[in-house]
């Protein structure tokens, strides 16, 4: 039985519901990575100067806030914890990636 990695990106706002969905499905873990990001209608066409600063504030102005919600799941159960995620979040805007795993490694000294 094969591992995948899902990377649930949600709104900042979406983020209790997106971990009581994957709670629901029995995801006993995950970790979480807030971040600023732009949608690609958002970005398209939008050059930045080179100049550092500028490009800061630039990316500040047009970026917004969110969470990419990480869990390693059984591949059979990817695609129930998928369908689970469309149906909870429904009208809500969010992506999902589904990576698989070759290996886990976990150390505890």
């Amino acid at each position: 039985m094969g591992k995948v990695l899902l990377h649930v990106f949600v709104d900042y706002e979406t983020l209790g519901r997106t971990v009581n969905i994957l709670t629901e499905q029995g995801v006993t873990g995950f970790y979480c990575v807030e971040y600023w990001g732009v949608s690609p209608q958002n970005w398209t066409g939008f050059v930045i100067k080179e100049e550092a600063e500028m490009a800061i504030e630039a990316i500040r102005d047009h970026t917004e806030r969110a969470i990419q919600v990480n869990t390693v799941v059984d591949d059979d159960r990817a695609d129930a914890v998928i369908r689970a995620l469309s149906t909870g979040l429904a009208g809500k805007r969010y992506t999902v990636l589904r990576l698989p795993v070759d290996s886990i490694r976990v150390v505890t000294p």
